[in-house]
């Protein structure tokens, strides 16, 4: 069955069977997007090994011990441990600046990349996403990891592609970046590789609505057959090169854009994994954020294992599959490490040491998104609803586990007081006390766009809730609806190509 696991992913790479991954296709996370930053730190478990990736500190070295001890027992490990020795000559003083930046993150990636080569199987690939800050970094990490087995007689590297992409952006006093790197390495030449199609033959392509380059006419000519003709573009062979310039970002308006912060396009990973897997394959990511690769892999009828340790990530997931296939969780795909029903819910909050994610879980599930004011170092943390017209409304919710009593609501009206938030929601698995409610009724309501809302309100959660999300509304009042609404099927990606003006 696939899979869905919430957590740390080097943890759960380690429970993966050796060689039964068939195709690995991840975007690891870096330091080129703040707001991507932003919106995980407000949003994970805690990393209790590496809580931090970007800073060398006490958890970074104690990893880089692990490192050190696993290398005396395998081969890997060890190239791994002295291709990082070697960065510590070329980086002890150029990052110190940073904190150890760079070295961090290399100790961080260093042993999930071990665990991937581990997984994969003896046909199978990786294609690692990238930036230009980094990608020579981790091409020279995954250049020992691959390669440290001298007996294959074989160059694990295949190739660096190149991701052009046309965005807009604010003159400044160096060329503008329009390209990420993708990392394409083999376990060994007896690997997959069926020639990939070009864009227009991709089902996900949009091909009744293909603009003119010259008078902006959607036009597609079918021949006597009813077969569209095929259309030359300045990109046609993009498929067959190592610079992919034939599929665009993600427009703002495309309904395929779910609201996370590094969401690439489905056909970039579906041409991966039609030109590197067959049908029933294993495809992995690791790092899979907002779902693009799981999408692509369940289009194309392979099996696939997704992990993230955000919250908000598995949410956006969850509604992606079953938006776009009607999967549903514990039924069609197996989640590990987050609660489907209530009994597991419970078992979550008799478990759970880290701060905050029993109630981050629960906010994402009417559907909330980190606020734009939040701060990460902060407690609480603030949401908003998933709509860019009542996004200014700040949320505070918080869970708690035991009896309802009104010691708990005194807190959280601090923060109305102080104006923290315009609501707070608190969230119990018993109903509240009708002295709470009391205390909550005395509050003056939030107005809001000429309507009032109570600013302490009550969430009970029950069997009922996972049976028929939609009974939130009869215990929550919000500024419009919570839940997400269903992606039409009809709406497809429409990728930013350009055409020959003598087209024929």
């Amino acid at each position: 069955m696939n899979k869905l696991h919430f957590g740390d992913n080097l943890g759960i790479l380690r429970n993966i069977k050796d060689e039964s991954v068939d195709l690995i296709c991840t975007d690891p996370p870096f330091n080129s997007s703040s707001n991507y930053q932003h919106f995980i730190d407000v949003s994970s478990t805690k990393n209790e090994t590496f809580t931090n990736s970007r800073t060398w500190d006490s958890a970074a070295e104690n990893t880089r011990v692990d490192i050190k001890e696993r290398a005396k027992n395998c081969e890997t490990y060890k190239a791994l441990y002295e291709c990082l020795c070697g960065y510590d000559m070329m980086l002890n003083k150029a990052d110190t600046g940073n904190k150890g930046m760079m070295r961090a993150y290399l100790t961080f990636m260093g042993p999930r990349l071990v665990e991937m080569y581990r997984v994969l199987s003896t046909s199978g690939s990786i294609y690692l996403h990238c930036d230009s800050t980094i990608s020579h970094y981790i091409k020279v990490l995954m250049d020992a990891i691959w390669d440290h087995n001298d007996k294959k007689k074989s160059n694990a590297f295949k190739n660096e592609i190149v991701w052009y992409y046309r965005t807009h952006s604010r003159a400044s006093k160096k060329y503008r970046r329009m390209h990420d790197i993708i990392l394409f390495y083999t376990k060994t030449e007896d690997y997959v590789f069926d020639t990939p199609k070009p864009i227009y033959e991709n089902d996900l392509f949009l091909r009744d609505k293909i603009k003119d380059s010259i008078d902006k006419k959607p036009i597609r000519s079918q021949d006597d057959k009813g077969k569209y003709k095929r259309i030359r573009t300045r990109t046609d062979d993009a498929f067959l090169r190592d610079v992919w310039d034939d599929i665009g970002v993600l427009p703002l308006m495309v309904t395929e854009r779910l609201g996370y912060p590094t969401q690439k396009p489905s056909l970039l990973y579906t041409r991966m994994i039609e030109t590197s897997s067959k049908d029933g394959d294993v495809v992995l990511d690791p790092f899979c954020g907002g779902g693009t690769a799981l999408d692509a892999a369940q289009a194309l009828k392979r099996k696939w294992i997704g992990i993230d340790n955000s919250i908000v990530a598995m949410d956006i997931t969850e509604h992606r599959l079953k938006d776009r296939y009607g999967l549903k969780p514990s039924e069609d795909y197996e989640v590990v490490g987050i609660p489907t029903n209530l009994k597991e819910v419970k078992e979550f909050a008799r478990q759970e040491t880290k701060d905050n994610t029993l109630s981050n879980w629960a906010a994402t599930r009417l559907n909330l998104t980190p606020s734009k004011e939040s701060d990460n170092d902060r407690h609480p943390i603030l949401w908003s609803l998933r709509d860019k017209k009542r996004e200014d409304v700040r949320i505070i919710a918080e869970f708690k586990t035991e009896k309802p009593s009104p010691e708990q609501v005194r807190p959280l009206q601090e923060y109305i007081e102080n104006d923290t938030a315009d609501i707070v929601l608190l969230i119990t698995f018993e109903p509240v006390s009708s002295e709470m409610r009391e205390i909550a009724n005395k509050i003056e309501k939030f107005k809001y766009k000429g309507l009032s809302f109570p600013r302490l309100q009550f969430w009970q959660m029950t069997d009922k809730f996972f049976d028929d999300p939609e009974s939130v509304y009869d215990e929550l009042q919000m500024p419009g609806k919570l839940r997400f609404k269903p992606t039409k099927k009809v709406d497809k990606l429409f990728p930013d190509i350009q055409f020959d003006s003598d087209m024929k």
